[in-house]
């Protein structure tokens, strides 16, 4: 083999090698879910590679983002990306108590081209850990604190647990709460006593009732925060004590309030059944008038009634009498009486007879010439002697005219 020709062999292989050795810095090439900032070697041009493939980098330098990232402030390790320290971060709140609160947040990273180079050139942050320590951390922190200066220890355990959370999601997102202070009586939860305090208040807008924000450090960046997280509250163990000690007295409260307010309910209760009572009496006894008021007006339409009823009776007597008197008058003047004095003589003549029978007759009697002596014949003269009388005092005339015998009515 020629000199020549080995040279040429040489020299090919001295370029493949450099070429292996300094590939990556002619070509790289961005992964899906990164984006990466390149400077050119010469000039010093900014560029972005948003898309992933494969791309001329010709030695200039490259910084490779991920388009999002998780936050982690937790106390242990809790997944890709965290590590296995403490970085949950500490809060005061408004009664002094101190609390230490973990959690996470996605962080989501600029999508254009200006808003990524202004990450390194405008804003100076070199990567993502850069940035979270400078930026991410600090606004997280800040909103925080800001939040649990806004309620006690106990609130936060308890009734404004749900508020801590979107509060400091809110300034997280839009910047820290403009507050004010604000002084008023309320009434303590564990004495029920009106006290005077001094609280922190958000600032709102008066019109439109909006939070008032303060100056929000990731506007304008191209960065988003989601999924915002509290996973715990972990308080000092004093402060755990003292608010079970507070949600022990306040439940005690409640318990006696809730007991004041159910004998209040039951005296209530007690006194709308009274009254309910009386009112029934009352409608009772109403209707007992109402009732005996009927009651007499029925009666005095029943005897009404009855004495119509008997004032018609003694008129249709009245009536029937007269009537009748009328006809037996007009009877006795057709007939003279006939019938009654024909009742009357038989009455008289039946006494009489019966009298006469029991007249007390002598075993003996003597009898002497003449007239008189045969007792029939003047027991026959004595009844025809009293027919006659009889009958002249009542007016009778005993003799049968002609007409009658024939059944005819006399002329």
């Amino acid at each position: 083999m020629s000199i020549a020709r080995q040279v040429t062999i040489i020299f090919v292989l001295i370029i493949v090698a450099l070429g292996i050795v300094f590939s990556r810095y002619i070509v790289v090439t961005n992964q899906r879910g990164q984006f990466q900032i390149k400077q050119a070697a010469v000039t010093g041009t900014m560029s972005v590679r948003l898309e992933p493939g494969m791309y001329l980098r010709l030695f200039g330098d490259i910084d490779t983002w991920n388009k999002a990232e998780t936050f982690y402030f937790t106390s242990d390790y809790d997944g890709e990306g965290d590590v296995q320290e403490d970085r949950s971060i500490e809060v005061r709140f408004n009664d002094g108590s101190i609390a230490r609160i973990s959690g996470t947040s996605r962080i989501s990273l600029p999508v254009n081209e200006n808003e990524a180079i202004a990450l390194i050139t405008q804003w100076g942050y070199s990567n993502y850990r850069d940035l979270e320590q400078k930026l991410i951390l600090p606004t997280v922190r800040n909103a925080l604190r800001s939040t649990a200066n806004l309620m006690s220890a106990r609130e936060s355990y308890s009734e404004k647990r749900l508020d801590f959370i979107n509060w400091a999601r809110d300034q997280i997102q839009n910047g820290l709460y403009a507050t004010e202070e604000v002084t008023r009586k309320v009434e303590d939860v564990l004495s029920g006593q009106e006290v005077t305090r001094t609280f922190k208040m958000v600032k709102t807008d008066p019109a439109t009732g909006i939070p008032v924000y303060q100056f929000n450090p990731i506007e304008g960046k191209g960065i988003g925060v989601s999924n915002f997280e509290i996973k715990s509250f972990n308080y000092a163990e004093k402060v755990r004590e003292q608010i079970a000690a507070q949600q022990k007295a306040l439940m005690a409260v409640e318990t006696a309030r809730a007991q004041a307010k159910e004998a209040e309910q039951k005296a209530l209760t007690a006194e709308a059944e009274g009254k309910a009572q009386l009112t029934r009496v009352r409608y009772d006894k109403e209707q007992a008038k109402v009732a005996a008021v009927v009651k007499g007006e029925q009666e005095l339409e029943v005897a009404r009634l009855a004495k119509q009823a008997a004032e018609e009776t003694r008129q249709r007597d009245i009536f029937l009498g007269q009537g009748e008197a009328e006809r037996k008058r007009l009877v006795m003047e057709a007939d003279g009486a006939l019938a009654q004095k024909l009742t009357t003589y038989e009455t008289v003549m039946g006494v009489w007879a019966e009298a006469y029978s029991q007249r007390k007759v002598p075993q003996l009697m003597m009898g002497g010439s003449g007239g008189g002596g045969n007792p029939d014949q003047s027991t026959i003269d004595f009844s025809q002697a009293m027919q006659l009388l009889v009958a002249k005092q009542l007016g009778l005339d005993l003799t049968v005219p002609e007409g009658n015998a024939k059944g005819t009515q006399p002329k």
